[in-house]
């Protein structure tokens, strides 16, 4: 196959988020490929391997766990298959994208040691569409389907229907997780147009499951400017984006908006093909993904063409998977709700089939929301007027008509939509970007008082604190023991209860693939169903016993009561436990190579999620994967964050730097102004970020620390023009500019994307100031033979550093020079050093040879400060490499 290669533009902002330009869709598909395999090289090449049923390439055994499963499935085949039943235009736009993966790979995205010996294959056109089935083939409720036909062939009570045994397990009795997105129509805003805002909930992973991005078409024919979440791997921006466009005739701008919450509908069947159906032979799954050939790719393309609301909803009828609620709104005012997706024709939702529904459902019209719309995995049901709903206030109502119509499942999350209404109703000034935050950080537990409730007759300190605290709130924060305690007890009851002879039948083997076992674990299922179980007084249990019991197990190693020194709170026990894309690989806890994580207030049921599960593990392995408000009345007014950083690569300057914030469940200004953005070089040559953000670091050891950051015009002006003004400098040519003519030089270097300036530090004091370059956007290029990958550089070094310090060399170049080799060579482009000091400057050429360099010709040409008479020297990769980077 063809490879074609593509021009774009790549800027980033201060938190490195990519914003990628192009003049036509294709060429933008294929720099979105190109910059999320340099970012996400090793998720995306694991996601890509999951999908081609060859993981064990990459993960061994757990990977050929997971092969034998996608292989059952025909995970590559039905990818294939969407793929050639696609129009022409959607397989250019995934062909591109591809194109642009396997160019980003080749220039170093994959230069992971994870990757080190697994052979580069260059991607295909349908393997994006491959990477979004790998991700989501878990992600749909079969696994409970299977839970649920566990629990029908073990559980059988006397005189109890089967449907009251199943309804135990249900998500609606407790412990869950999932999304949330909320709409407020401008009648309830201060500017008077829409916010849409939410979180995704899923598995905490590092990198995270999504990817911020700021797609921008020029092309006069279809141009657009979406910004928003994409998956890693796939191209657009499918599942949260905030578009704005100019119309050409009148020149007025619009926005668009859009955000989804999972439907948690039966979209997925399990058949039996036999009289048990037990064990992996005895089913199949009924997927319309597959039973279709379609995936809803066109949406995905559609969506970044979207300038309406009704634009998004008419993009999102021919969504096909998973089946998600959709909020849509406009800069016109108008809000829109609907639910999207395939879902099957199917009587009965809670247990696997004989045989696969015939057809599928008419999904209702998209509906007008007038005041607030809360999706939030909750079991819909239309909600009572303004007057009689209840809630204290007056802040708006979610006042949509037919929602039973949506009820397209069996499970639901039972409190957070609840808790966004009421913070929506309890408003007491019009909701702004600003307010959404008592939101997203909202950590009041709904369901606390229903299980504390069964402590009612406990006369324990530790059942009086938990009363108390309900009392008070119910708000699970990091900083609170006794929100720890709650915690710590509600872990001891479902291992009590799992334990309990009524369920003993459920822990005999379930017979399925061991891949699922997490989705058949008893302890798991009976922490999400405790409320119901304790509440079931025909199971025969003693709810209240059982609760003072497990109360009594951990209590027992508590320190004192009132809660002593020692005694552990909810953040001491609750931070993020991310997986690594490679099964049982880890990150160290280092703020170099990985990333530290904070403690985090919050659980399933807050809307503040941070999601455990009761009976496994107090740590967060689930949870707000992104956080975002779009502000339909100006995008600059718009918040977004995720977990970690925008980079998967540890070490990258930014890894982790959005971890506090996310922690803290903040969010940060989106950043569109493109003169607020830094241009990035996409030959790989020269290393970019922020003012004065470090690029580069090596640890000499005893000699010490030496950096190197982008240089800052304003903060290190001072520094510069100190050094230009010794004799010493005549050569640089600057010695007669004042301090802001030398500001504003490098204020003008700094805007050029082909040329930068770069401060070294050395234990953090100031050494050497380095400019690297683009030969051929220089005019040394008319003067040498230019070769592709040469980055041209000059330096200064302006001070000798801390030579007397670790007992480091008198010489500060038997530590620099190293430190400048691997410096100019870290960007993975980079094939050649070529320096061109003038022509009499001997005791440069003298130091660049002691580097390492070949000295060369001699050459005239124009330099912008005129005529220059220089010698050239060269130093390739592979003799720096020969000599030691960093020797």
């Amino acid at each position: 196959m063809a490879v074609q290669t593509e021009s774009f533009d790549l800027f980033r902002d201060d938190l490195g988020i990519p914003h990628v330009r192009a003049a036509s869709e294709t060429a933008l598909a294929y720099g979105q490929g190109w910059v999320t395999a340099q970012d996400r090289g090793l998720q995306i090449e694991a996601d890509r391997m999951r999908a081609e049923e060859r993981f064990a390439d990459l993960a061994g055994a757990a990977g050929a766990a997971w092969d034998r499963f996608a292989a059952r499935e025909r995970l590559a085949a039905t990818a294939q298959e969407i793929h050639d039943a696609l129009e022409r235009p959607e397989r250019a736009w995934l062909a591109a994208y591809a194109d642009g993966v396997s160019a980003g790979l080749r220039a170093g995205g994959r230069d992971v040691p994870e990757l080190a010996g697994v052979p580069h294959r260059p991607w295909e056109p349908w393997t994006p569409i491959g990477v979004f089935l790998a991700t989501h083939l878990l992600f749909n409720g079969f696994p409970g389907l299977l839970w649920r036909a566990h629990v029908a062939r073990r559980l059988h009570v006397p005189g109890v229907p089967l449907e009251r045994v199943l309804a135990l397990f249900a998500a609606d009795a407790g412990a869950s997780s999932g999304s949330n997105a909320w709409a407020v129509h401008g009648s309830g805003t201060r500017s008077g147009s829409p916010l849409v805002a939410g979180d995704p909930h899923r598995t905490l992973e590092l990198p995270g499951p999504y990817q911020q991005v700021r797609l921008v078409c020029t092309d006069p024919a279809g141009p657009y400017d979406v910004l928003g979440f994409a998956f890693p791997g796939v191209p657009g921006i499918p599942h949260f984006g905030h578009a704005v466009s100019t119309d050409g005739g009148s020149g007025g701008a619009s926005s668009v908006a859009w955000g989804i919450t999972n439907a948690v509908a039966h979209h997925v069947e399990v058949v039996t093909d036999g009289a048990d159906g037990a064990g992996p032979g005895g089913w199949r799954l009924h997927w319309p993904a597959r039973e279709l050939s379609d995936v809803g790719v066109a949406s995905w393309r559609a969506l970044l063409h979207a300038r309406t609301a009704r634009d998004v909803t008419d993009a999102f009828r021919g969504w096909v998977d998973p089946v998600n609620r959709v909020l849509a709104a406009d800069s016109t005012g108008e809000v829109l709700s609907m639910t999207a997706g395939k879902v099957p024709a199917a009587a009965d939702r809670a247990l696997p089939a004989v045989k696969p529904a015939d057809g599928y459902l008419d999904l209702p019209a998209p509906t007008p929301v007038t005041q607030v719309a809360v999706d939030a995995n909750e079991r819909p049901r239309t909600q009572a007027s303004a007057e009689l709903d209840g809630r204290p206030g007056f802040g708006p109502r979610d006042v949509r008509p037919g929602r039973e119509a949506h009820d397209l499942g069996w499970s639901y999350a039972p409190h957070r939509a609840e808790r966004i209404r009421q913070l929506l109703a309890a408003a007491t000034v019009p909701e702004s970007p600003e307010t959404q935050a008592r939101i997203h950080g909202d950590t009041r537990d709904l369901g606390a008082p229903g299980l504390v409730a069964h402590l009612a007759d406990d006369t324990s300190a530790a059942a009086v604190r938990l009363r108390a605290w309900v009392a008070a709130g119910a708000h699970v924060d990091a900083d609170s023991t006794d929100a720890a305690l709650y915690m710590r007890w509600r872990h001891a009851m479902a291992h009590r209860l799992a334990a309990h002879p009524a369920f003993a039948v459920l822990h005999e083997p379930h017979g399925q693939d061991p891949l699922l076992d997490a989705a058949l674990d008893v302890p798991t299922a009976v922490g999400a169903g405790l409320a119901r179980i304790l509440a079931a007084d025909w199971l025969g249990i003693d709810g209240p016993a059982e609760a003072s019991a497990a109360l009594a197990e951990v209590t027992r190693t508590a320190v004192g009561q009132p809660p002593g020194p020692d005694e552990p709170t909810w953040g001491d026990l609750h931070v993020p436990a991310p997986l690594h894309p490679v099964p049982g690989a880890r990150l160290d806890a280092d703020p170099v190579a990985g990333v530290v994580p904070a403690p985090v207030s919050g659980n399933n049921e807050s809307v503040r999620c941070t999601g455990g599960s009761p009976g496994v593990a107090p740590t967060a392995y689930r949870g707000s994967v992104a956080r975002y408000v779009w502000d339909l009345a100006d995008r600059a007014n718009s918040r977004w964050g995720v977990p970690f950083g925008a980079d998967g690569r540890p070490g990258s300057p930014h890894f982790d730097d959005q971890h506090a914030v996310w922690a803290d469940a903040a969010t940060t200004p989106v950043v569109t102004d493109w003169d607020r953005l830094h241009p990035a070089d996409t030959t790989l040559r020269l290393l970019n970020g922020a003012r004065g953000q470090e690029v580069w670091r090596h640890d000499f050891g005893a000699d010490g620390l030496v950096t190197a950051h982008m240089l800052d015009p304003d903060t290190d002006a001072d520094v510069l023009h100190g050094w230009f003004t010794r004799p010493r400098a005549a050569f640089w040519g600057m010695g007669e500019h004042t301090r802001d003519e030398v500001r504003d030089t490098y204020t003008f270097v700094e805007s050029l994307p082909t040329h930068h300036a770069y401060l070294v530090r050395w234990d953090g004091e100031p050494v050497v100031l380095v400019q690297a370059y683009l030969p051929e956007h220089d005019p040394v290029a008319g003067a040498y033979d230019a070769r592709p990958g040469d980055l041209g550089l000059h330096f200064f070094l302006g001070s000798r550093g801390p030579t007397a310090r670790h007992g480091s060399p008198r010489d500060p170049w038997t530590v620099l020079g190293p430190a400048m080799r691997g410096f100019l060579f870290a960007g993975p482009g980079t094939r050649r050093l070529v320096g061109e000091p003038d022509a009499n400057n001997q005791k440069a050429l003298d130091r660049m040879i002691a580097m390492g360099f070949t000295a060369g010709e001699r050459v005239s040409f124009r330099s912008p400060q005129g005529p220059k008479e220089a010698r050239m020297a060269y130093l390739t990769r592979e003799r720096a490499l020969a000599g030691g980077a960093f020797r």
